[in-house]
């Protein structure tokens, strides 16, 4: 997916939500060569993906905001990191990606799309066990494309593109929404 949208040796790349470091290990399996920081809110998960991707860097980072200097990150992505926080932390993320990308470089995520009939089927289970007074496990956001569009205009980012979770032409089925977005050059 992250060749799909650019990907090449020698850029600068921040993995937001990095987790054990999944993407970093398929990324070090592939070859790719280049500068990697990954950053996720549980130091467990850090530690581990430093353990696992010796050479990479891995952050503990509490704030809504990418740990990079001003245009210093050729690509910045996050998978299932929009879908467990709220929309206006999306915003404050997107609007400092934006800060933090080289002109030219691209934002790529994930998302729960409302609207679309599989995230649609997960947030009336939600509702429906909200109905029965019970609570719900963890926070799942569900984001619209107009809200998306919308943000990336106000923030600067060039039109997104959107790919359906169901979608395989250039990369596996991701189940999520995914869209890509670059900073104009």
């Amino acid at each position: 997916m992250l060749r799909h949208h650019g990907l090449v040796d020698a850029m600068a790349i921040y993995d937001l939500g990095c987790g054990s470091g999944r993407t970093a290990q398929a990324l070090q399996r592939a070859g790719w060569q280049g500068s990697y920081v990954g950053a996720d809110i549980v130091p467990g998960l850090v530690q581990e993906m430093r353990r696992s991707c010796p050479g990479y860097v891995g952050k503990v980072h509490l704030d809504p905001s990418i740990d990079a200097a001003d245009a210093s990150l050729d690509m910045v992505f996050h998978w299932s990191v929009f879908t467990h926080i709220s929309v206006e932390e999306c915003f404050l993320y997107m609007q400092d990606t934006f800060r933090a990308l080289k002109p030219g470089g691209k934002l790529i995520f994930s998302f729960l799309e409302i609207g679309h009939v599989p995230h649609e089927q997960v947030f009336d289970s939600r509702v429906a066990r909200r109905a029965r007074g019970k609570q719900l496990a963890l926070l799942d956001t569900f984001l619209h494309p107009d809200w998306i569009r919308h943000w990336a205009a106000r923030i600067g980012f060039e039109p997104p593109a959107f790919t359906s979770g169901n979608d395989g032409t250039h990369h596996p089925p991701f189940w999520q929404s995914l869209v890509a977005m670059r900073k104009p050059l």
